[in-house]
């Protein structure tokens, strides 16, 4: 623990807010009090060191007090150092600092205050700036003195263990070997009679044969020594590690005439301790390295120890985890399905697999979870303890019902594009009759009658739409738009909407960019959440709209199921409300299509579902908040397509339908046929009808003169609209062709049916509207020719 702070970078640190140091500093404590170590976390900049956790038995206060010691912070620790390890424990540190590391972990004797000394383990991890200068060092010092006793006394214990594989050889008080077993004789390679007679320093290495003049002086006191790893040598000259103990032997009136060692050759059980100290280090940095929670349990499941990584997940502490009051942290809905597979796993005494929810201290909620557990087993099969793993899932959870939710929105989206093609051709059908009896009847009654068949058509043509912009199949006309201009200009129609109960107010943002949107569905986003906003005040409250211009540097949380936020720049529309709000439950749902919690007949659940679809159709996100009782907010993010209010929404040209031209009809549901040709007709247009493309095709090079327009559906038995309007050309090039299909645009080009922004009418069609379209496309083919274009 040894740096420099640099003043100058120190200078620039900005103070933290009380409550956030005092806030991480109670964390601090609680963290060290939990390990029972030493934390400390110095700030290279400021110099400071917070101390935390058993202070006491080494600087005799407690950790706050620390600080208060007379002299440099530093210093203080220093000093407890012992000195021949304060030199490389200082260069360690130093070295570390200065050398770009991430972490240091060393050893070192520190004094206590009673002057004994502890066996410290010190691990540290290093915080730097983007310019990879240290900055902070936060650590832990571990009290590691009764392991390294263990293992002397685990060493000592394993030394003295006499068999008859180990040598056993009798020595006189001045080392002549009197005794020489057979396993002496394979361990050290010589004989019996090469041996007996023979000073015991032939085994032993010159640089110990004082450590073997010791061990005979202190024998002659009477006193029994063991050299638990030492070396010897064999008669072929090789090294061998031994365990050696010696005893004294006494004659019978008590006087130390000999000794008698026990001599085990311990070279492989070294090489078998160094390779499990070296498993064990894996095994070590392989449990820091997971971000898995490890946990151990006994024969039953039972926490028996403290689960320092369970603790730090959950926010369990020991008396709450310990037995099995690990249960608790598991959602209440899951404990009996994961106790089941416990149960059923320990009888069995099999690989324990299990998932739920378990609590995250971090997140504050639940959150998904796969386990893994096996049983370590005794010898006799019986099960010793569970080792297994708990890993956090969530994330994945939420990729794959992202997707599962993206799967429902395609299998409705397949489903609206064949109820598009078919309902959409009989509403055609339906709505051009009703047009054309409307303009043969002049009775009141009758026309009263016609316009409940037009509503009633427009109504079902409408949930058609409404399900192609949930799965965001339907025809969109982007183009620039001031988002304050499109809120300004439906405000009073929202007002109604809403209510005289209820009060719109508008909150918008200066100098708003501009976003590329169709203008009419994003009247139809505020129209659709004004009316979610009216049902959620049933009693009247105030509905307000904003616009915010927002960087996003990262995504925020959203509800599940829905996608998150990509970083960007955007336009956010947020509109909210003073309703009864809604639960967890309901917001997981609301932008499923069908989903209502009104009662039957008093919803359609396609208003929210619309919205979705058309603003990720749009390129936008869709977010919301609510609690009950607190209302609801809905944020709506369009990315944004330039800087300053520009352009007001264009008005659309006004252009008469009539004309003289000619115009070849291909179409192969006769009454939807039949209603095109009559409206065009009607408006003065020469009509030629193909009851298919092969048919229009035949037709058309009859014609004296190509037709000045093609119309035809993109779907027909043996020739297709696009089909059609390829064969046409190379005999006519610069033919307009105008689409029409049961099918959304969209669906049309992605099946291939036409060219990428090919013009294109979507069923169902009336007449006035088809008749502007073809006018406007003749008369775009008009200024292309005049102009030269």
């Amino acid at each position: 623990m040894s740096a420099t702070p640099d003043p100058a970078r120190a200078a620039g640190l900005a103070p933290q807010g009380e409550d956030q140091v005092r806030q991480t500093q109670e964390r601090f404590q609680l963290a060290a009090r939990a390990t029972q170590d030493v934390l400390w976390d110095w700030d290279l900049l400021r110099g400071d060191i917070i101390w935390a956790g058993t202070t006491r038995p080494y600087f005799g206060v407690a950790p706050e007090d620390v600080v208060l010691l007379p002299g440099d912070q530093h210093q203080n620790w220093a000093d407890r150092v012992h000195p021949d390890d304060l030199a490389s424990t200082e260069a360690a540190s130093r070295a570390a600092i200065q050398g770009g590391a991430q972490s240091w972990e060393q050893e070192y004797r520190f004094r206590r205050v009673d002057g004994s000394y502890a066996h410290i383990l010190e691990r540290a991890l290093l915080a730097r700036d983007a310019e990879g200068h240290a900055i902070r060092v936060v650590g832990a010092m571990q009290d590691i003195t009764h392991r390294r006793e263990a293992e002397a006394i685990t060493t000592r214990l394993a030394a003295i263990v006499a068999s008859s594989s180990d040598a056993i050889v009798g020595k006189s008080i001045d080392g002549i070997v009197t005794s020489w077993n057979a396993a002496a004789e394979r361990i050290f390679g010589y004989s019996e009679r090469e041996m007996v007679g023979q000073s015991i320093f032939v085994l032993i290495p010159e640089e110990l044969h004082d450590a073997e003049s010791d061990l005979l002086q202190r024998l002659s006191r009477g006193e029994r020594v063991d050299f638990p790893d030492t070396v010897r040598i064999r008669k072929d000259g090789t090294r061998i590690d031994i365990a050696d103990t010696v005893s004294p032997i006494w004659d019978s009136s008590g006087k130390v005439v000999g000794a008698s060692s026990i001599k085990r050759d311990i070279t492989e059980r070294k090489r078998a301790e160094a390779e499990l100290a070296r498993r064990e280090e894996r095994y070590r940095a392989l449990v820091m390295a997971t971000s898995s929670i490890v946990w151990t349990a006994d024969p039953e499941g039972r926490f028996d120890t403290p689960q320092t990584s369970w603790e730090k997940y959950t926010g369990q502490p020991w008396h709450e985890q310990k037995g099995f009051g690990w249960l608790s942290a598991i959602h209440a809905d899951d404990r009996e399905a994961v106790l089941r597979s416990w149960s059923r796993a320990r009888d069995e005494r099999e690989i324990w697999d299990s998932r739920g929810r378990l609590w995250s201290q971090e997140h504050q909620g639940h959150r998904h979870f796969v386990a893994r557990a096996a049983p370590v087993q005794r010898p006799d099969g019986t099960v010793r303890e569970w080792i297994g793993t708990l890993t956090d899932t969530e994330d994945r959870w939420l990729a794959e019902e992202r997707i599962r939710q993206s799967d429902r929105m395609e299998t409705v989206g397949r489903l609206a594009g064949g109820i598009a093609h078919e309902a959409n051709n009989q509403m055609t059908v339906i709505l051009g009759a009703a047009e054309f009896l409307a303009r043969a009847v002049r009775d009141d009654a009758p026309r009263v009658d016609i316009e409940h068949i037009r509503r009633a058509a427009r109504r079902t043509a409408a949930i058609t739409q409404q399900l192609l912009a949930f799965s965001r199949r339907q025809v969109l006309q982007p183009q620039m738009v001031d988002l304050n201009s499109v809120i300004t200009t439906l405000e009073p129609i929202l007002q109604r909407a809403l209510g005289e109960m209820s009060q719109v107010k508008l909150r918008l943002a200066d100098d708003l960019g501009q976003v590329k949107a169709d203008p009419g569905q994003l009247d139809q986003v505020l129209l659709n959440l004004t009316l979610n906003a009216r049902d959620a005040m049933p009693e009247g409250g105030t509905l307000t709209i904003e616009t915010v211009d927002v960087e996003v540097d990262q995504a925020p949380v959203t509800i599940k199921g829905v996608d998150p936020i990509e970083p960007g720049h955007y336009a956010a529309l947020i509109v909210t409300d003073t309703g009864v709000g809604m639960e967890r439950q309901t917001l997981e749902h609301i932008f499923e299509p069908f989903f209502t919690t009104k009662g039957v007949g008093e919803g359609t659940g396609l208003g929210l579902a619309t919205v979705y679809g058309i603003v990720k159709q749009s390129g936008g996100f869709v977010s919301v908040y609510s609690e009950p009782g607190q209302g609801s907010s809905f944020r709506i993010y369009l990315p944004l397509a330039g800087a300053g209010r520009q352009a007001e929404r264009a008005a659309a040209p006004t252009v008469s339908g009539g004309g003289t031209e000619t115009i070849l009809v291909a179409e192969d549901e006769p009454a939807v046929r039949a209603i095109v040709a009559r409206s065009l007709r009607e408006s003065g247009y020469t009509v030629i009808e193909a009851r298919d493309g092969r048919h229009a095709l035949e037709l058309a090079q009859r014609a004296p003169s190509p037709p000045d327009l093609i119309l035809a559906d993109v779907v027909m038995p043996g020739m297709g609209g696009k089909q059609l309007a390829a064969a046409l050309a190379t005999r006519w090039s610069g033919i307009p062709v105008l689409f029409i299909s049961g099918y959304a645009g969209v669906d049309a080009v992605r099946r291939g049916l036409m060219d990428e922004g090919g013009e294109f009418l979507q069923k169902p069609l009336e007449p006035e509207p088809l008749v502007t379209k073809v006018r406007q496309i003749l008369d775009a083919r008009a200024r292309e020719r005049k102009f030269g274009s």
